[in-house]
């Protein structure tokens, strides 16, 4: 992405949780909480060669020479700082008006377009890492989609969340799941919340039929 949104001069990607405990009819858990993954050294397109730079993940940034004197601690923020900054920045809340309800139809489409082909049984579930970024116009784009992402403690914004997701999880499987249908209402499911629940179950999603995935840009030499 030639435009991504910068802040502090560096890109940045996110790392949303997702939960589905059911794939048919399909149920979509969305974490309300999540974290930014920043680059070590100031953005720029002028060297391409530079993983720090250009890579976000953590696993790389902390062979930097640089990692330490950054002045985002461990290279990242959790979403409750980065929507603070964003409307300081903007004069209202960008993060919860435009920029969180995209993120939560590009998981609902992504889940719904793959709904016949995921291999899956019942009474299983699986939290997935989405990995996103925002370009200078505040518009969303998905980057990639994990199965089994990283949970280690990082970082001590990782350890904080990465123990309160884990809890909340079992919240859902457990205590939502296990609860009588008309009582679920009043379950405390932490900081998950239920974006998508198909009312019955389809042989073949109707968001597949048609499906242009074509991806057109230029290369950027």
């Amino acid at each position: 992405m030639e435009n991504p949104l910068i802040v502090a001069k560096r890109k940045f990607d996110i790392r949303q949780w997702v939960l589905v405990t059911d794939w048919n009819p399909l149920s979509i858990w969305f974490y309300m909480d999540c974290y930014l993954r920043f680059g070590v050294e100031e953005f720029s397109l002028d060297n391409l060669d530079n993983k720090f730079i250009h890579l976000t993940n953590n696993s790389i940034a902390k062979y930097s020479e640089k990692f330490e004197e950054s002045e985002i601690e461990g290279s990242m923020w959790d979403s409750e700082t980065f929507e603070k900054h964003l409307e300081e920045r903007e004069g209202y809340n960008v993060w919860r008006d435009k920029i969180q309800p995209q993120m939560k139809a590009i998981v609902t489409w992504s889940l719904e377009c793959v709904q016949d082909a995921v291999e899956n049984r019942k009474n299983s579930a699986e939290l997935y890492g989405y990995d996103l970024m925002i370009d200078e116009n505040y518009k969303v784009w998905l980057i990639e989609i994990n199965s089994s992402p990283a949970m280690d403690y990082s970082t001590p914004i990782t350890k904080r969340m990465v123990k309160a997701v884990s809890e909340d999880t079992v919240k859902v499987l457990a205590d939502y799941n296990m609860a009588p249908p008309k009582k679920r209402a009043s379950v405390d499911t932490g900081r998950f919340e239920l974006i998508h629940k198909n009312k019955r179950q389809v042989d073949r999603p109707q968001q597949a039929f048609g499906l242009n995935l074509l991806c057109e840009g230029r290369a950027i030499k």
